[in-house]
């Protein structure tokens, strides 16, 4: 191939045939393995993982991959491909439509640009660096440009909290206190999906204390050129480490930003030493 680097129609390729591969195989009950971390994984997960590698290393061998269920390394590579080949294992396994393809292609800890699939519905977000988000789907004959919503208060607003034993936030805490405020707190269990409806103005925030931006770093895209803001969990700039770490997100339509960020931060875990 004459690119240096992969396009969105390029992508939209890899989620396209990831896509199949969910629709096809979605039921309730399905085997599973599970992974060090506590997290699932499921054959199509890995099936997904094969493709993105296989056909990236091919076709840009010079561009490094790194997939949750795998990755391709090359030294020095300028680019990096950051993906979860299937964000939503847990509802997927059991049956629920909610799970997405996610890509985005970083130069060095840079998005350029992103997708985010959810084949069941057919909706397709994407975005380049400087260029927008759009949303085309089946219930659309062409791409159409989106912005978030212009909500300025949490009463009512649309946020979900994810949140693990080991992450240095009481995010129990933070869904009350989000709750009190009079927002309407959830976790669907597939982060992705949400960055692609904050993009399109029905979602209004989403808080994530995780470590690994497999799915940060397209939703980061995605969310920015549709007008939202992103920062890490603490609300400072967004950063992806050597190998695309970060230091959780969270992302909003941008007016509810602030205060979001103040009430996350009321909720950090204290450790207190014996004497």
């Amino acid at each position: 191939m004459n690119a240096h680097y992969p396009d969105i129609s390029y992508l939209s390729q890899l989620a396209f045939r990831a896509g199949a591969l969910m629709r096809r195989n979605l039921r309730a009950g399905m085997p599973y393995e599970v992974k060090g971390d506590g997290s699932p994984v499921t054959e199509t997960d890995n099936a997904i993982n094969r493709i993105v590698l296989e056909s990236v290393s091919r076709d840009f061998p010079h561009i490094r991959v790194i997939a949750e269920e795998g990755c391709y390394e090359v030294e020095g590579a300028e680019y990096t491909l950051l993906s979860d080949p299937l964000d939503g294992t847990i509802p997927f396994r059991h049956g629920l439509p909610i799970s997405t393809f996610v890509a985005a292609l970083l130069r060095g800890t840079t998005p350029l640009l992103a997708v985010i699939y959810d084949p069941f519905m057919e909706r397709m977000w994407s975005a380049t660096a400087g260029g927008g988000t759009f949303l085309n789907g089946a219930a659309t004959r062409h791409r159409k440009r989106v912005r978030v919503n212009d909500r300025n208060t949490l009463r009512g607003a649309s946020v979900a909290v994810f949140g693990w034993k080991s992450d240095p936030f009481n995010m129990n805490a933070a869904r009350g206190k989000l709750e009190d405020a009079g927002a309407i707190v959830g976790n669907p269990q597939s982060v992705a999906i949400l960055g692609g409806l904050l993009a399109s103005g029905v979602y209004d925030a989403i808080v994530f204390p995780g470590r690994h931006g497999w799915e940060t770093a397209a939703m980061h895209l995605i969310a920015e050129e549709a007008g939202g803001k992103v920062t890490d969990i603490h609300g400072g700039t967004m950063c992806y480490g050597p190998n695309c770490e970060i230091n959780g997100h969270i992302i909003t339509n941008g007016r509810i930003h602030d205060e979001i960020v103040q009430i996350v931060a009321s909720c950090q875990r204290v450790e207190v030493s014996g004497n």
